[in-house]
This record gives structure tokens, C-alpha cells and sequence, in this order.
């Protein structure tokens, strides 16, 4: 348990360090924004509770896809694709930048992310 709340409390202190970074804060609220849409099209197109919605957003950016939850319209499907193909770079600048915060290694600000 000590381990785990010493990894929660690291976590938190990179989060800080990263948060001042503005292309992490920046690609944050992208994220937030796509996780959003995404929630509001398969609660509203595939008819998902917003919770199952908010899920299905998130595992399927994550790129993780258990499959218990999948898109079964053809509009759904297309949307998943595009979806995919438009959030998992933001997912992978969030981690990226979040990941230097972590191991305190300090961005430029004038690197390409």
C-alpha cells in the first residue's frame, strides 16, 4: 500500500511539472475535447449509456479495445476510424510530455513536439 500511494504522489509531482509546460496543457484540453465528442457521438449515434460512451472513447484512443463495447452502425464505424486516426497523436503527446515530467527531463520550449 506504501508503494503504491508513494507512485500515486510521484505521479501527482509529475503531473505538476508537466502542467507548466504549454504544449502539454494545450494538448491536455484537446484531449478533453476529443474524449468529449467522442462521448456525445456514441451516446447519441450508437445509443450508449454516457458512461459506456465515456469508455469506448477512452479504450478506443487508448488504442486498447477489449471489445466488449464496439460501434455497431456503419456511421459508428466510420466515425471510430476517423477518431482513431485524429486522437491517438494527442494521446501520444499527452504520455510523451507527461513521461519527460516524470523522469525530469525539462522540454524546450522551442522543440517540435
Amino acid at each position: 500500500m506504501l508503494s503504491f500511494a508513494l507512485t500515486i504522489m510521484r505521479f501527482l509531482r509529475a503531473l505538476r511539472r508537466a502542467w507548466r509546460d504549454a504544449l502539454f496543457r494545450s494538448s491536455f484540453y484537446l484531449l478533453l475535447l476529443i474524449i468529449f465528442s467522442g462521448t456525445m457521438f456514441f451516446a447519441t449515434v450508437e445509443g450508449l449509456r454516457w458512461i459506456d460512451a465515456v469508455y469506448l472513447s477512452v479504450v478506443t484512443l487508448t488504442t486498447l479495445g477489449y471489445g466488449d463495447l464496439h460501434p455497431v452502425t456503419d456511421l459508428g464505424k466510420l466515425f471510430t476510424i476517423f477518431y482513431l486516426f485524429s486522437g491517438m497523436g494527442v494521446v501520444i503527446a499527452v504520455v510523451t510530455r507527461l513521461a519527460r515530467a516524470l523522469f525530469h527531463e525539462p522540454a524546450s520550449e522551442h522543440e517540435d513536439p
